[in-house]
Parts: C-alpha cells; sequence; structure tokens
C-alpha cells in the first residue's frame, strides 16, 4: 500500500495534492498539534497587483493554545471571511476560471467550520473534485496514541499496512534526528516538486511560484491543474539520497514547499 500522510493545511499548494495523486491511502493528521502563524493557518496569494501576501485564518488564542488542528477553533467574531472573500473576487475576477469556481469557493469562505482541521480539509476535498482525486482517506484521529512525532508516523504507517510512503521534502529532518527512519519493509519516498511556470493574473511580470493552489485552479483551471499536480515530481529521493545531501552538504531543505 503506498501511503501519503500531511496535516491539513489552508489552502495548500500544488505539492500537497501531489502526494494525494501518488498515493492509493492518504492520511490527514487531523489530531496533530495546531503550530501558530504556519501553513495551518494561513497562505499566500495575490492581494493587489504584482504583490503576493498572506491569507491568515484568525484562530480562539486561548482554546487552541497547543491544541490539536481538530480542536482549533476558528474565531469568526472578526469578519475575516467577508474580507477574503472580497479580496479574492477583486484580485482575480478576472482570471480565466473565476467564474467557474466562483459558487464553490465563495460558499467556503462565508461558511463556518468547527474547527480549522475541519475547515482545511473541506478546501483539500473541494479541490479533489475539481481535479478529480478520488482516494482511500483515512484521519489520524481514527487511530489515537500518545507517541509524537516519527513514532506516531510509523504507527500510522503500520496500520494502514504501507509497504511504501510518499513524504514532504522537509520531513527529512526530524525523521532523520528522531532515528526510527529507515524501518524495515517501508519504502520512504521524499518528494521534490518543482513548479511549472503557468500565466497568472496579477502577476509582477515573473512567475511567482509555492502559492496556494487556488491560483493555480483559477488561472488554467481543473484539467489543466491536474497535470501540473502528475507532472512535479520527475524523480523522488530515497532515504540514503537524502541521507547523502545532508551529510555531503548539510543542505536545507524546499521550506517554501509548505511542509506537514
Amino acid at each position: 500500500m503506498v501511503v501519503a500522510m500531511m496535516q491539513p493545511t489552508f489552502m495548500p499548494w500544488l505539492g500537497f495534492f501531489e502526494l494525494m495523486f501518488k498515493s492509493k491511502q492518504f492520511i490527514f493528521l487531523d489530531d496533530f498539534q495546531f503550530s501558530v502563524q504556519s501553513w495551518h493557518q494561513r497562505n499566500r496569494l495575490f492581494v493587489n497587483r504584482g504583490q503576493v501576501d498572506w491569507y491568515s485564518v484568525p484562530v480562539k488564542k486561548t482554546q487552541s493554545f497547543k491544541a490539536p488542528l481538530n480542536e482549533t477553533i476558528i474565531n469568526d467574531s472578526i469578519t475575516w471571511r467577508k474580507k477574503h472573500w472580497k479580496r479574492i473576487e477583486q484580485n482575480y475576477i478576472k482570471a480565466p476560471f473565476f467564474s467557474l469556481l466562483k459558487p464553490l469557493i465563495k460558499d467556503f469562505f462565508l461558511k463556518q467550520y468547527p474547527s480549522l482541521a475541519s475547515q482545511n480539509i473541506e478546501f483539500i476535498m473541494i479541490v479533489c473534485h475539481l481535479i478529480g482525486i478520488d482516494r482511500d482517506i483515512r484521519y489520524s484521529s481514527q487511530h489515537s496514541s500518545t507517541r509524537t512525532r516519527s513514532h506516531r508516523v510509523h504507527e500510522l504507517l503500520l496500520w494502514c499496512e504501507a509497504d511504501s510512503y510518499l513524504c514532504a521534502r522537509g520531513s527529512f529532518p526530524y525523521m532523520y534526528e528522531d532515528g526510527i527512519f529507515p524501518v524495515d519493509n517501508i519504502n520512504v519516498l521524499f518528494q521534490n516538486y518543482i513548479p511549472q511556470p503557468y500565466p497568472q493574473v496579477g502577476s509582477p511580470g515573473a512567475f511567482v511560484p509555492f502559492l496556494s493552489t487556488l491560483d493555480t485552479l483559477m488561472n488554467i483551471g481543473p484539467e489543466e491543474t491536474l497535470k501540473m499536480i502528475e507532472n512535479g515530481t520527475e524523480s523522488w529521493d530515497s532515504w540514503d539520497s537524502m541521507l547523502v545531501n545532508t551529510e555531503g552538504e548539510n543542505s536545507g531543505f524546499n521550506t517554501s514547499g509548505q511542509l506537514p
């Protein structure tokens, strides 16, 4: 079984969907701890012509401090939903696929959700439906545990009877540090997603990579977005090749890729 897993982030980038597309079974890590000012609650889109900035989801800090994502409460006492939708409308109304996406995305933004995880998963599943990704979905909260980090990942892989694990490239440092991986009978492969340029409404003249998938959908539509996802990583890196890079170069990893 080819398994991938990620924490549900806010309007994630194309690389998130590549992990879903390439896997047979995908686990939403919905009970992993919320991290303030991370991809959990924000992502980047155009905010003015030639300018990219953050779209952030406010949370109730007291209830959400050190809480799991499925217990992180969105602060809807702030009128952020209408403001975000208005800003998206202003910046993407001239995009070729705005009219197609408007009903779904507007409803998503104006709807309230019981948790940050449920909201983020809703967007992800909307995109999956649009582009035609249909995978066996599981949730880490269905297999509760007191273990953390690599121990928990390994436990979830065993739960799914995985023989291959596709993971974000930025996961390697903590996996290496924890000393759990590599493990017998599970082949670990690391993503190396390279964003390819496409026409962007609002672009400053040069392609801006690593934005939310919403930017891609608005500009080139579901069919071409799926092609971008299919062709993102040309060669998946093995544990050994990542180890050589780490020990030989002590190189950082592409953290623009919106890590789990």
